[in-house]
């Protein structure tokens, strides 16, 4: 078994490489070595994802003026759209009926590769979306309300695919359609006993976690977002009639 949670990491690892580089813009010129910037290393143990693209955000800060914005801008929408896909097919590997077709590395291995996404999905969806609600409002990227809210949304959908295969490679349902079934109780913060069973195990806690990315996401992001585009706006506005003042 920790062999297996060993090898599905590094294979984690590779994965969130390819996504991330994959949504990462065209750097400046091959010449393009900016300083190392330090922070949220305690990130790495927890989201390797998280981490990566932190990282890579740092690098496009250092990008000629002109571009920063857009590409920070292209790099968030490629990120949330790509992640969302890659859990999609995961989910599909995990929940295909495999234990008779397949040895039981392999299902093990599968198993332990989305549960590993799912701790660090659920930690960078939570921790990213909430750190962008309480601090100071700042649009870096350019985003507009809209586009916020959609990526939010993609998220919200992810969640509900990515955590029914988590439910039922630990046993917490009994089959593919309940462990989905349970995912979309515990993502709509309904019915959230229906997640113990008599006989459950102390895993049962995983369900938590898509529980407080879900809060973070719901009741934070979204509401504030759709408040600080109308900031941004009357203060845009604002800003411009004073430049335009005599």
């Amino acid at each position: 078994m920790v062999a297996t949670y060993i090898t599905a990491t590094w294979i984690y690892w590779l994965l969130e490489y390819a996504v991330r580089k994959a949504g990462y813009p065209k750097e400046p010129d091959a010449q393009f070595f900016p300083r190392w910037k330090k922070g949220r290393e305690w990130t790495i143990l927890v989201s390797p994802g998280y981490w990566l693209a932190h990282c890579l955000k740092n690098r496009i800060d250092c990008f000629p003026a002109h571009r920063r914005m857009y590409a920070r801008r292209r790099f968030i929408v490629a990120n949330n759209k790509h992640n969302l896909y890659v859990t999609a097919v995961l989910c599909i590997f995990a929940l295909l009926p495999q234990q008779q077709t397949c040895s039981p590395f392999y299902v093990q291995l599968i198993w332990a590769l989305v549960t590993v996404r799912y701790i660090s999905r659920t930690f960078e969806i939570g921790f990213a979306f909430g750190n962008d609600v309480i601090k100071r409002p700042q649009n870096r990227s350019g985003l507009c309300k809209f586009t916020r809210i959609r990526l939010a949304l993609r998220s919200y959908v992810e969640l509900f695919v990515l955590s029914a295969p988590v439910y039922y490679a630990h046993c917490l349902m009994p089959d593919q359609f309940k462990s989905v079934i349970l995912s979309l109780s515990v993502g709509t913060l309904t019915n959230i006993g229906y997640a113990f069973p008599q006989d459950h195990t102390p895993l049962a806690i995983l369900v938590f976690l898509q529980v407080v990315a879900t809060l973070s996401l719901v009741l934070l992001s979204l509401a504030i977002y759709v408040s600080r585009g109308g900031n941004l706006t009357r203060r845009s506005s604002g800003t411009a009639q004073k430049r335009a003042a005599p």
